[in-house]
């Protein structure tokens, strides 16, 4: 028996709206796969992927691999078929591993979120009694799952007393049960490709929109769909709402309403039993929440893995039944295949432009030939006999002589008072502690930042502090009182680093998404200038010591150099294709520090850019960085383990201290580039190190929460 025609109809006009409402909140996503700089949810955490050095490398070596699958398929005759599968499959599997690795980082870029809820979990749970109705364990199990996957949640239907009994009694079993199984055989939590980690009876009664936003408060950090739905005794509602598909914002559809009585009314008209119109009806009820859950998890899908293929393609006959017709389906499929080629194109753009970087890249290297080859020598050459003359040197010895725990996630930024006095930290935990340094002692905690504080800076007069944060602000501090003297909007997506000038009256901030450097006047906090250049994010700014010039380090694999007067662009200094992590500038103002994401710490001659040394990891790794300065690199010291991720010049400019995510920090002579010692002892990666104007007190911060104070005999 089919359904009448007019009741097909019906359904039809009710479910393709949907798919075009949901395709485009969320295939807004895909459809542009540059992914908005100013957004949050899975598009940022896309856009953080594709920094990644892991992820990079996995592109590259997958386009390799491509071109040579390609090259070996252009030359297969007809009759070698085994051969031509071969490198499909093996095409297939290199695509699968990619999305493996998308969503394994994805994950990563999670956990700091995930931990903060976690450790928020028992206040949000006594601030509003409608979580009495959840259970806290499974809210914890599900942040606590180590894997990226889509979370989708059905609500009991709100059936209202006047429905019949058989909506009653059974909708609510069938609903979660079919829908359990329906994820369980097409999107399994254990899915390489697609997993969905299903909940039928996380809510014990009904929920509205309200409670939806509510729930968000807490699994905000997992990308979550909701299904919910309310049936009085003539139609039914059906309601969708999701965050960390398109951005963490909760977004709520509700949809048209669907006449059931009527449904009724026609199949009792055919003749149809009354018990087999009603459980026709719940199952077109089921069948549209399963068909809504397919749709959501192909969708999310598709935004994260340009290589996913949705599932819903291939569910024509899970769908098409005597109740159900085919031409009901047929919308999302539509909408998929739309978007999928929206977003395949996009991404073939983006692997082109990767694989035509990596192929100039490559020439270049080409191009250096023989020259470089005996630049090597030179450079090699010239080492041996630095060696040589600094086996003299004696090993500076510092000492550990105190750990200052008391920040809860990781210590980005440290700034030492110039009376050497007061230590101001930046952490992760959104707060700034200040510190006693010659005893150690906790002083204050300064609270007021709603997202991780990534820099700190204290003015000359040691009167002022200045904090950059992820929450977007720049925030300045009575550095003696602990008060909040004023806010500044700051950059999108964050501030990453801020810095004062060596007279007091102007900030420098740099930030994310704008990719710009920001000037401000420090007493009333007016935006002086804005300085544009940078083609990517600008992680670090610092001053000169005469203030007159302002340098800056970027994603993009430059350092630039500013005139703060003017605020034009001096100089800009490029290498290799990575980033910038951090900068300094030597006492003298005539040497530039810059750590990069290729494992070296380059020393440049400021005024005129000339490359002065690299200290790297290795020698092969030194010596293939380019550079565009005039000049050799006299030194490719070989002892540097792990990315740099902070630097610092101590006052007299002969010491140059470095921290790295090998968990150490390594102390240099700058006119010789000799490694003198290493300091180990931290836990995790150093992320920040600072000398006292001493040049006797040495600061780290680190991933393993605590703050280490050297001292040097």
């Amino acid at each position: 028996m089919s359904l009448p025609r007019p009741v097909s109809d019906t359904l039809v006009d009710l479910l393709k709206p949907i798919a075009q409402s949901l395709g485009d909140r969320l295939g807004a996503t895909v459809t542009s796969y540059s992914f908005s700089e100013g957004s949050s949810g899975v598009q940022a955490l896309r856009h953080q992927v594709k920094k990644d050095r892991r992820w990079i490398q996995a592109q590259i070596q997958f386009l390799q691999r491509q071109e040579r699958r390609e090259q070996e398929l252009r030359e297969i005759t007809s009759v070698e078929k085994v051969r031509a599968n071969e490198l499909r499959e093996e095409e297939l599997r290199d695509r699968r591993e990619i999305s493996r690795l998308c969503r394994e980082l994805m994950r990563e870029l999670q956990a700091e979120a995930i931990k903060i809820k976690l450790s928020e979990i028992q206040i949000i749970w006594d601030r509003d009694t409608w979580f009495s109705n959840l259970s806290r364990q499974e809210t914890e199990q599900i942040l606590q799952q180590q894997q990226h996957r889509l979370l989708l949640l059905v609500s009991p239907a709100k059936i209202s007393k006047d429905c019949p009994d058989s909506f009653r009694h059974n909708l609510n079993i069938e609903l979660p049960a079919k829908l359990r199984a329906f994820l369980s055989q097409y999107y399994p939590q254990h899915s390489e490709t697609c997993p969905v980690q299903f909940y039928g009876d996380y809510f014990k009664q009904p929920i509205s929109d309200i409670d939806v936003e509510r729930l968000q408060t807490i699994l905000g950090p997992v990308p979550t769909a909701i299904l919910y739905s309310d049936i009085s005794d003539y139609e039914v509602n059906f309601h969708v709402g999701f965050w960390g598909m398109v951005n963490q914002t909760v977004s709520l559809v509700s949809i048209q309403p669907w006449n059931w009585e009527k449904v009724y009314e026609q199949l009792g008209a055919d003749g149809t039993d009354e018990k087999v119109c009603l459980r026709i009806i719940r199952q077109i009820i089921v069948s549209i929440h399963k068909l809504l859950a397919g749709f959501l998890a192909d969708l999310y899908y598709l935004t994260i893995d340009f290589n996913y293929e949705p599932q819903l393609y291939y569910l024509k006959s899970e769908f098409v039944q005597e109740w159900f017709a085919q031409e009901w389906v047929e919308p999302y499929i539509e909408s998929l295949k739309v978007i999928q080629r929206q977003q395949r194109a996009a991404c073939e753009v983006e692997l082109r432009r990767l694989a035509d970087r990596e192929s100039r890249a490559k020439l270049q290297r080409d191009l250096l030939g023989e020259a470089e080859r005996q630049r090597r020598e030179k450079a090699a050459a010239e080492y041996k006999r630095q060696e040589q003359e600094v086996s003299k040197v004696k090993t500076q010895i510092w000492q550990c002589v105190y750990t200052l725990p008391g920040h809860s996630s990781f210590v980005n930024s440290i700034a030492i008072s110039p009376d050497g006095l007061i230590l101001a930290s930046g952490s992760w935990d959104r707060t700034i502690k200040l510190w006693n340094l010659e005893t150690g002692e906790l002083t204050s905690t300064l609270t007021g930042h709603s997202d991780r504080v990534n820099s700190v800076a204290i003015s000359s007069n040691g009167d002022i502090l200045v904090s950059g944060s992820s929450d977007e602000t720049i925030k300045l501090w009575n550095l003696h009182s602990g008060e909040l003297l004023c806010t500044l909007p700051g950059h999108s997506i964050g501030v990453n680093s801020v810095a004062i000038s060596p007279d007091g009256k102007l900030i420098a901030s740099c930030g994310g998404s704008d990719y710009t450097i920001k000037l401000w006047h420090l007493e009333g906090g007016e935006l002086l200038r804005t300085l544009r250049g940078h083609l990517d994010d600008v992680n670090a700014v610092v001053f000169s010591p005469d203030g007159q010039v302002l340098a800056s380090g970027s994603s993009d694999a430059t350092s630039k150099v500013w005139d703060v007067e003017t605020g034009e662009l001096q100089r800009t200094l490029s290498g290799l294709n990575l980033g910038v992590n951090s900068i300094a500038i030597s006492p003298d103002g005539e040497t530039l520090v810059s750590v990069r994401n290729d494992y070296t710490i380059k020393l440049r001659n400021l005024p005129t850019g000339r490359l002065m040394r690299i200290l790297s990891n290795n020698q092969r790794r030194g010596n293939d960085v380019g550079n565009s300065s005039r000049g050799n690199a006299p030194h490719i010291l070989r002892n540097y383990v792990g990315r740099g991720n902070s630097v610092a010049i101590s006052p007299d400019g002969l010491t140059l201290a470095s921290g790295s995510d090998d968990n150490t920090i390594k102390i240099w002579n700058v006119a010789t580039g000799q490694l003198m010692t290493t300091l180990t002892g931290h836990s995790g990666t150093v992320y920040s190190v600072a000398i006292a104007r001493d040049g006797n007190t040495l600061v780290s911060g680190s991933a393993d929460e605590t703050i280490k104070v050297w001292r040097r005999d």
